[in-house]
């Protein structure tokens, strides 16, 4: 081990008594496939919240964002900042209706809005690709994270035999915990990964070779510390800002961050205990994620280009475990060790269970003619745990440098399927048909424009997206539909705005007009005062870092961000659905 004191083993053996403790806390509970997935709708705000963040804070994101920063400064974190658009419009627009869809999974809200075999078939399809071989990528390209990590807090030994111990164990307690334990142990990991990381900043600022803010900036080219992009000396073009703030976030499908809300997103959605804590939980997970997460990592990273700044490309996402060598405290190297092995375990156990929650719920029991019982279903996500744990590692180990194509393939791939997954709530005419042939266009017209016709990135996401989105909407009014009374009870049941279904209503007058007015102007203000809040206050933590910029602009957005987000969420918590 790399010459750790006393102190090192304490922070690092504590998280694991922790998490003990709540294994034995919540070992008993699940009972049925519901406990066990969704926690039987009980979660607080606070902890559905606190495990989506947790989640996202997985081992290789501080290393990402090392990476993004070196190569562009920290206005190269609008890569992934533009999300928060997104993630808003999920918070207010999409987390009641998908509380009040009542499904198990988002997939099952498949078989909730359409209708048919192809319905059928979408949700299986989708429940295999996405929760087997895309969630076998995701935690493959995390293992390969941890198999970086682990050498530099134990040198000399086999990184793959430890990273085969930390899958037993998460295969371990995430069969034993199911999602409540999990969500209770995301709460411990998340604020022992984020306060790890603000210690850590705070020693490597002030390591001798540093010495403070201010030498921090004296030392930086001045491109790297712009917050807003130019374009120039290696800085986030301009256009492709605007093209990730106005397309990206509704066009393309990314894990954690869907179009409409989806995936483990959904899942802790659906988890909550009523409404409320739907729409405050995402609120609350968009807010840590984007807002109070992002400096700590920003500032370890602008001291590894200080300290070593000839780290090739492929390298420079080590930047930022290299600073805990640099005359650490005693006690750092435990505590970091363990925020790392929170931030794995956190993801690990999420998409362990999150995947085999597909492939049990989605794609097993409407496959299977007679009922099976819960505890064999229970029993049988167990063994679809060890398998994605097991071929998870095989991946990273053996295959990932072949399949690293495909993984960037899908990501800008999938920059068509979005509007489907945003439309499906409020266009009626939407039905399995265009889903389907959303996941056929999205592919083909990204090989047209970005492979055939060489249009870079990201105009060929722009090409894609609007292609894809105008095809989709003409196809709408060609291929069949879905059932009247499905999409009757969709619309009773989860209550999207009257507005978007009166051509529903008006083809099919027999069925009564409930009209839900949904006060969609409300949450048009929460998103914006969201953005506002979010961005206002990154670039005011900005201003103050580095005693320059427009500390005024930056607190007035962020302020009327807060007073607009109170306003929203209280009219949402009171709001009832006007009739």
């Amino acid at each position: 081990m790399n010459s750790f004191h006393p102190l090192d083993y304490v922070f690092f053996l504590l998280p694991f008594f922790v998490i003990f403790f709540i294994l034995i806390r919540f070992r008993s509970k699940h009972q049925s496939t519901k406990e066990y997935f969704q926690a039987e709708g009980s979660l607080s705000w606070f902890v559905a919240g606190t495990a989506m963040v947790a989640t996202t804070f997985a081992a290789d994101t501080p290393l990402a964002v090392t990476e993004i920063i070196r190569n562009q400064g920290i206005s190269g974190n609008w890569i992934w900042w533009y999300m928060a658009v997104g993630g808003f419009v999920t918070v207010f627009f999409f987390s009641k209706l998908w509380k009040r869809s009542g499904a198990s999974t988002d997939l099952e809200l498949i078989q909730i809005r359409y209708s048919g075999k192809e319905a059928n078939f979408l949700r299986g399809f989708k429940a295999f690709v996405i929760g087997f071989l895309l969630n076998l990528v995701i935690l493959g390209w995390v293992n390969l994270a941890m198999l970086k990590i682990i050498p530099v807090f134990f040198p000399g030994y086999d990184a793959t035999q430890i990273l085969i111990l930390l899958l037993v164990f998460g295969v371990l307690y995430t069969a034993i915990a199911g999602l409540r334990g999990i969500s209770y142990i995301d709460v411990f990991q998340f604020f022992l990964a984020w306060i790890g990381c603000i210690l850590f900043a705070y020693f490597a600022i002030n390591l001798s070779s540093i010495g403070s803010l201010e030498s921090l900036k004296n030392k930086l080219p001045e491109n790297k510390l712009l917050f807003f992009p130019t374009g120039e000396n290696g800085s986030l073009p301009w256009d492709h800002f605007l093209i990730l703030l106005t397309v990206l976030w509704w066009s393309s499908w990314y894990p954690g961050s869907e179009p409409g809300g989806g995936g483990y997103i959904a899942q802790r959605i659906l988890a909550t205990k009523n409404e409320n804590a739907a729409l405050k939980g995402s609120l609350w997970f968009v807010i840590a994620h984007y807002f109070v997460r992002p400096w700590p990592w920003i500032l370890v990273a602008l001291v590894s280009l200080v300290l070593y700044p000839n780290l090739t490309e492929v390298e420079s996402g080590k930047g930022f475990l290299m600073v805990l060598k640099e005359g650490m405290p005693n006690g750092m190297m435990g505590l970091m060790l363990s925020a790392f092995l929170a931030a794995y375990l956190s993801t690990l156990a999420t998409h362990l269970n999150w995947g085999a929650s597909y492939l049990v719920n989605d794609l097993w029991k409407p496959l299977l003619r007679h009922k099976q019982s819960d505890s064999h279903l229970i029993k049988l996500s167990y063994f679809i745990q060890l398998v994605t744990a097991a071929s998870s590692y095989v991946l990273a180990v053996y295959g990932l440098d072949t399949i690293k194509g495909a993984w960037v393939f899908l990501l800008e791939a999938s920059s068509g399927i979005g509007f489907v997954l945003i439309f499906r709530w409020y266009f009626w005419r939407i039905s399995a048909w265009t889903e389907i042939l959303a996941l056929i266009l999205s592919p083909i017209f990204y090989l047209l424009y970005s492979q055939y016709l060489q249009i870079p990135f990201p105009y060929s996401i722009l090409f894609t997206s609007l292609s894809s989105a105008s095809v989709l909407i003409f196809s709408s009014f060609l291929l069949p539909e879905t059932k009247p009374e499905i999409l009757f009870t969709f619309y009773e049941t989860t209550k999207p705005p009257y507005f978007f279904w009166r051509g529903f209503f008006a083809k099919h007058p027999k069925y009564k007009q409930t009209i839900y007015h949904n006060q969609m102007m409300v949450s048009l203000f929460g998103t914006l005062s969201g953005l506002s809040f979010v961005f206002g206050g990154l670039y005011s933590v900005q201003c103050l870092l580095w005693k320059e910029g427009n500390l005024f602009w930056g607190i007035l957005f962020f302020f009327v961000g807060i007073v607009g987000l109170y306003f929203t969420v209280q009219k949402s918590e009171s709001n009832r659905i006007s009739k």
